[in-house]
């Protein structure tokens, strides 16, 4: 197998994650469902062992005796490591949550809208874990929600400043479609946001396969999954800046988010709640998966990132131009425009291909592999439903990714084909 790409030893980046080189009812992994969650490395695996092993007790500035101090040094170091990934100032812009959909759901709840600055704008793009917070927020009567529309799930940046106004509070755009993949115009929307006084959240379904740098776009926040660049399940991250995250009302209150509690006169008690970050982590944190984080993170920004695009742009260009050549089926987006991000979606133009029984073929029908892929809406409903196609196939690619498995899905691909719909 040929797997010296684009600058990188792959062959060596793939023998540090066990996954691939295991057989599952006699066949061996082509694992193409990396948009939804990136396979674990030993590096990773042995973080999160070693914590639960040796550590297991309790951080969040609880308790102060040896162990617990040991525990919150793991949770500063994936603090430190997750502000120096993403280019933040400081560690106290990293906020950890439990995913981007809670990053999601914290913004959208705890962002102080004004009675004259109560709009927020989507774009037709958004995963649910984006759109559906604001959703749900509007319907509560407590934003107006706007709908940016894409064309061939691109947004248009002068159709974005049509919709922004002195009103807007907030815009929220994915740097990536987690189905039209390709990148969106994130820093070119954040200036024309902040130019009429709007803030921005920026989902990451990026960081995978670039380097998100929240100083050169000015995204005010911006969130991704752990699990999402080979990290433990669990743990997500919110960079916010530190006035931004200042700035926002209480989402989860608890321990560990109090400064102090005080008796005042004969009513209430006095609570005063810390900085961010520690007001927005209330409660007992994922302990066990900071460790993990930290050698994810550390393990991605080792790879050169101009080899990781090149190599990722190559799989991509390969999998459009065999996908192309095969009767009825279509990409969704431009191959140029898809060359810049790390997916492919595809679906068919004839009425006997199925997406589910495609999918299927992928996992029981190939003689000595299965692929994983993901077939369906990607919780993206809204850009099916404007892009007119009820499903599509995703293959999506990591740094351990090769041409041969590109060519393996593009073959699968021409003989279900043939097989169905001829």
């Amino acid at each position: 197998m040929k797997t010296q790409q684009a600058g990188l030893d792959v062959e060596a980046l793939r023998k540090q994650f066990p996954a691939l080189s295991q057989t599952l009812r006699g066949k061996r992994l082509v694992y193409l469902d990396n948009a939804c969650t990136a396979l674990k490395s030993e590096a990773v695996e042995s973080r999160v062992r070693q914590f639960y092993r040796f550590l297991g007790a309790c951080g969040g500035k609880r308790s102060t005796h040896l162990l617990s101090q040991e525990v919150e040094a793991e949770v500063k170091e994936a603090r430190q490591t997750a502000a120096e990934f993403l280019g933040a100032e400081s560690a106290n812009e990293i906020v950890f949550t439990s995913g981007t959909t809670e990053a999601a759901n914290l913004v959208a709840r705890a962002f102080p809208y004004e009675a004259d600055r109560r709009e927020v704008i989507i774009t037709d793009l958004e995963h649910n874990a984006v759109f559906l917070p604001f959703y749900e927020a509007a319907q509560r009567g407590e934003i107006e929600l706007k709908i940016c529309r894409t064309k061939d799930a691109r947004v248009d940046p002068a159709a974005m400043a049509r919709l922004v106004s002195e009103k807007t509070a907030l815009v929220a755009v994915t740097h990536a479609s987690n189905v039209a993949g390709g990148v969106q115009p994130v820093a070119e929307i954040c200036r024309l946001a902040h130019a009429r006084g709007a803030r921005v959240f920026d989902d990451a379904q990026y960081v995978s396969s670039h380097r998100e740098n929240v100083h050169a776009t000015q995204a005010d926040f911006c969130a991704f999954s752990s699990h999402k660049v080979a990290g433990p399940f669990g743990l997500g991250v919110l960079f916010g800046k530190e006035q931004e995250l200042n700035r926002l009302r209480h989402y989860k209150v608890g321990g560990g988010s109090v400064k102090s509690i005080s008796w005042k006169g004969e009513g209430l008690p006095e609570v005063r709640y810390l900085d961010a970050p520690m007001r927005f982590e209330a409660g007992v944190a994922n302990f066990g998966a900071f460790g993990g984080l930290t050698a994810a993170l550390r393990w991605l920004r080792a790879i050169p990132v101009a080899a990781l695009r090149a190599h990722i742009s190559s799989l991509v260009e390969r999998a459009c131009e065999g996908i192309a050549k095969v009767p009825t089926i279509k990409l969704v987006g431009r191959p140029e425009d898809l060359a810049q991000g790390s997916l492919v979606s595809f679906y068919s133009t004839h009425p006997d291909f199925s997406t589910t029984d495609f999918n299927l073929y992928l996992n029981h029908e190939l003689e000595d592999r299965f692929v994983a892929v993901r077939a369906g809406e990607h919780c993206a409903h809204l850009l099916h439903q404007s892009l007119g196609i009820p499903a599509t196939v995703r293959a999506s690619f990591f740094a351990y990714n090769t041409l041969e498995e590109v060519d393996l899905l593009v073959d699968a691909l021409k003989s279900y084909v043939k097989e169905a719909c001829e």
